[in-house]
């Protein structure tokens, strides 16, 4: 089980890793990124809820709504019906009499009707012929006294002996004050007169002074009058259907089949009304697409708006915070650059935002490095003359010592004329340490300097060795630092020439120009340096007190970088035992160059 938890613990390292080397502006736009996210996802499933909610809202009020105004609808008629059939079966005159005429008397003589028979046949026939028409719904009128004695205001429903037949399966105490709608029968030829092929018989019963049933009244509804009743008050694809008490269809326009409310069809919506007065039951199953296609449209088209308007806003977001996060980007380059040592970088401050602010102090900042650099730049160099003066203008004394102990063994061994070149380079050297005015001479004043010096080294008597020279001429009036050879020169007589007699030691000196770089070389012939003493050599200031100054070849190193750069100075070459070779690197600073 361990091991398996290790990957996701890389993983979430990983992705925190990541997120932690993101930039500013990609972290706040993936938090945009994930509000808006958050909020459409919120607001779809608020928007998708309502939207259903609302739907069902709807389609269950369109439902009840549709389902009253058909009841309604029928119902009128049920009741104009109900007042129809009353206002026949309680006729005295016309009605009542003649049926129990009918059925007191002998009506049938010989095998033929009498004229008892045909004298309230005629009562009969002319009431309901002059009600016949009184509603449009109504196509028929029928009275039936018994099984074989019916009479009707239509040829069509007359002699329909399975009308008495199911009437006489009706509780007959509810036909004495209602009417009772019978399951429809199919007419042959029907459509010729009326708008379908089937007629709905609705029943009552006729009663004597005793509320004793002599007889029915029966009228005929016109079946297509109530399918269109119903069919125009429905959208299409509608299923409607009305059945009795005992689960037979008396309208249906879906078939034959009973709508099931419990096992609703999907896709629709039902509804049910329970009709008591005539024992039907109204059953409705509606379309949802038909009343909800807007509904949702609506929907739709609002959740498009609301998807735009967060599209717009992440896009104004990513906008102001590109903009914003640019001017960091460009604050943080600015940083990286003065981090490089470029102290002339200067944030333009576009806004006088946290940003801004920040740019204001950046750039405070900045001008106060400068400042200080400056500062501790000038007074490094202050510093470092103050310590030039000092080692430049200690002449050893005890080489000035041995000097003059020459010249007195001299003044008593010689003339006094021999010691004039001596006294003379000495002087010249003195003048030139404890004078100086400038920091740069020539490069032909400085071999000056260093041929005195060698006078003198010559005249001690300590060394025998050979001065070479190859100066170019194009690189005798360029610039280089006061007393930058001497101390080379005087490394390479006490170190470097040869130990034993047995070779002429020499020391050559080359200058040349190389496009913009002046070159010179200070080379012996003699015991050579290992790197370790190299390194020493360049490390380590000088030290030994009989050398004729404190400038050690470490100090002209450090002055020459001091002067031009990292790029410049001084390196040695050498085989042990050979040769060991000064390489001198300098700009070509000409006349023009000198301040």
């Amino acid at each position: 089980m361990k091991g398996m938890g290790m990957p996701k613990h890389m993983a979430m390292i990983k992705h925190m890793a990541m997120i932690k080397h993101m930039t500013i502006r990609n972290k706040i736009l993936l938090v945009i990124t994930a509000v808006l996210m958050l909020c459409s996802i919120l607001i779809t499933s608020v928007w998708y809820t309502a939207s259903s909610k609302m739907a069902g809202t709807y389609l269950k009020d369109i439902s009840e709504s549709t389902m009253r105004d058909a009841c309604q609808a029928f119902e009128y008629l049920l009741t104009d019906t109900s007042y129809m059939a009353a206002m026949v079966s309680l006729n005295d005159r016309n009605i009542i009499r003649p049926v129990e005429a009918l059925n007191e008397r002998t009506i049938m003589e010989n095998g033929q009707w009498n004229m008892e028979y045909l004298k309230n046949r005629r009562i009969i026939k002319e009431f309901i012929n002059d009600l016949n028409g009184y509603k449009y719904y109504i196509v028929g009128i029928g009275v039936i006294v018994n099984e074989t004695c019916t009479f009707s205001t239509s040829h069509l429903v007359e002699g329909q002996g399975d009308v008495y037949e199911r009437i006489m399966q009706l509780d007959q105490d509810r036909l004495k004050k209602n009417i009772v709608m019978l399951e429809p029968i199919h007419v042959e030829g029907g459509k010729s007169t009326y708008n379908s092929d089937y007629v709905v018989p609705a029943v009552r019963g006729i009663t004597d002074w005793n509320q004793r049933i002599i007889g029915y009244t029966v009228m005929y509804f016109d079946y297509g009058v109530i399918e269109d009743m119903f069919s125009s008050n429905l959208p299409e694809g509608s299923r409607f259907q009305v059945a009795n008490g005992s689960r037979s269809l008396i309208f249906s326009n879906c078939g034959d089949e009973l709508l099931d409310i419990s096992h609703p069809i999907q896709g629709y919506v039902y509804n049910t009304f329970e009709a008591d007065d005539v024992d039907w039951t109204f059953t409705m199953a509606l379309p949802s697409d038909y009343y909800t296609a807007d509904i949702y449209r609506t929907a739709l088209f609002t959740g498009a708006i609301m998807v735009v308007i967060l599209l717009l806003a992440g896009l104004l977001s990513g906008l102001v915070v590109s903009r914003s996060t640019r001017e960091i980007t460009v604050l943080k380059d600015s940083m990286q650059k003065v981090s490089a040592g470029n102290l002339s970088v200067s944030y333009a401050v576009r806004a006088e935002d946290e940003i801004g602010q920040m740019g204001h102090t950046f750039n405070h900042m900045v001008v106060r490095i400068r400042e200080l650099m400056h500062r501790i730049t000038e007074e490094e160099k202050q510093k470092r003359l103050i310590e030039m003066d000092f080692l430049q203008a200690q002449i050893n004394p005890h080489f000035i010592s041995n000097v003059l102990n020459n010249v007195v063994w001299m003044a008593k061994l010689q003339h006094a004329d021999n010691i004039v070149p001596l006294i003379h380079s000495l002087n010249a050297m003195l003048q030139n340490v404890m004078h100086r005015r400038n920091d740069m001479i020539t490069l032909e004043d400085e071999l000056e300097y260093v041929d005195n010096y060698l006078t003198i080294v010559e005249y001690s008597g300590s060394y025998d060795f050979a001065v070479e020279k190859k100066i170019s001429e194009d690189t005798k009036e360029l610039y280089v630092p006061r007393f930058i050879l001497q101390p080379i020169m005087e490394n390479a007589i006490y170190h470097g020439l040869p130990a034993d007699l047995s070779r002429q030691g020499t020391i050559r000196i080359e200058s040349w120009r190389e496009e913009d770089r002046l070159n010179i070389v200070i080379e012996d012939n003699g015991e050579g340096m290992t790197e370790e003493q190299i390194e020493a050599v360049l490390g380590t200031p000088a030290g030994d007190r009989k050398r004729f100054n404190g400038i050690g070849i470490s100090n002209v190193n450090a002055r020459i970088r001091l002067f031009f750069g990292e790029d410049y100075g001084i390196r040695y070459e050498s085989s042990p035992g050979e040769y060991t070779k000064a390489v001198l690197v300098l700009p070509a600073v000409d006349s023009a160059g000198e301040e």
